[in-house]
């Protein structure tokens, strides 16, 4: 089941429904909308120490990656989604660790790449973005759907994603789809 999402716009419904009917990340469904390749533009990057009782239920004291990124298009610079993530580092394979902090590569890229079985569920809405800068505030008021949720790796809770898809991200689906299925329907 994936995340219950929100959006205040009527673009909104129509973006929830493509990501619904869509099996793959998030990465693979804005690169398969905009048909370009789509890093992550970090725009907060830090490590905290896990407090008692934490998110992730992540022992006290072990590294949380506390990331916000905007994913753009490589070739039109477009900002498609603002993401903030809440990451436990040790439950990432380090290989993966590395990737995520050395390249543009997005999360769901990442993941995919170092064979993590992803599982996400659900939590409530987003709420108030917590990292945007001046780069991400400007996309951020025309977002048409936001969604939060947990990702399990290999079934254990690893990650915390909220989500804002910006205004572009509507306007491809518009472009690609013309009113018909994406490409790769959920099986």
């Amino acid at each position: 089941m994936g995340p219950e999402p929100s959006g205040a716009s009527g673009t909104g419904p129509r973006v929830a429904a493509a990501l619904a009917a869509f099996a793959g990340t998030v990465t693979e469904f804005l690169e398969h909308l905009a048909q370009e390749p789509v890093d992550a533009d970090v725009v907060h990057a830090e490590r905290v120490a896990a407090p008692p009782g934490g998110p992730l239920g992540a022992t006290e004291g072990c590294e949380l990656w506390h990331r916000a990124v905007l994913l753009t298009g490589r070739a039109s610079g477009r900002a498609f989604v603002y993401a903030e993530s809440v990451i436990a580092a040790e439950r990432l394979a380090p290989p993966a660790r590395d990737r995520l902090e050395q390249t543009a590569d997005p999360i769901g890229r990442v993941l995919v790449a170092h064979g993590h079985s992803v599982d996400r569920r659900p939590l409530g809405a987003p709420g108030v973005p917590r990292w945007a800068d001046g780069r991400a505030a400007g996309p951020l008021a025309g977002a048409v759907l936001s969604r939060r949720y947990r990702v399990h790796l290999d079934g254990v809770a690893a990650m915390e994603i909220a989500e804002w898809f910006l205004a572009p991200v509507a306007d491809a689906l518009s472009a690609t789809t013309k009113g018909a299925p994406l490409l790769r329907p959920v099986v």
